[in-house]
């Protein structure tokens, strides 16, 4: 697979509810995507700032993503469930037009749960980080 390559199609949110625009990178447990928050963006609230939970969100579409370029490359795909969120912060607030890099990685695997480690990013800007616990279930 040659990246960058469009989220829509390897995550299983579609249309309006996919909130990451590229998969810029797949490198063994770990992903970059990236997202432009243009006005209609679903996690943008009327002050044209990304919702304080968006981050979560586009950590866990990312996150996705690792199964899904493991689909398109024809190897078993899986559905991803979010389990949890730990040591989240908030460090910015991401505004309408920005481009945001969300960086995740798992960390540890045990019975299809796995933890991951995310951050998303605004050029130089720290936005947010935290950990995911995402149970992966093989599709059928």
């Amino acid at each position: 697979m040659t990246f960058p390559v469009p989220a829509q199609g390897l995550i299983p949110h579609r249309e309006g509810m996919c909130c990451i625009d590229s998969i810029l990178s797949v490198e063994g447990q770990q992903v970059q995507a990236s997202v432009t928050l243009h006005g209609d963006h679903l996690l943008l609230n009327e002050d044209g700032l990304l919702d304080r939970c968006g981050y979560v969100e586009l950590a866990a579409q990312a996150a996705c993503g690792l199964k899904g370029t493991d689909a398109a490359a024809g190897r078993a795909s899986a559905t991803a469930l979010l389990a949890s969120v730990n040591h989240y912060r908030i460090f910015d607030d991401a505004k309408m037009d920005e481009t945001l890099l969300i960086c995740v990685a798992i960390t540890t695997e045990l019975a299809g749960l796995s933890m991951l480690d995310f951050n998303v990013t605004c050029g130089p800007r720290l936005l947010a980080s935290g950990q995911l616990k995402v149970f992966y279930q093989a599709d059928n």
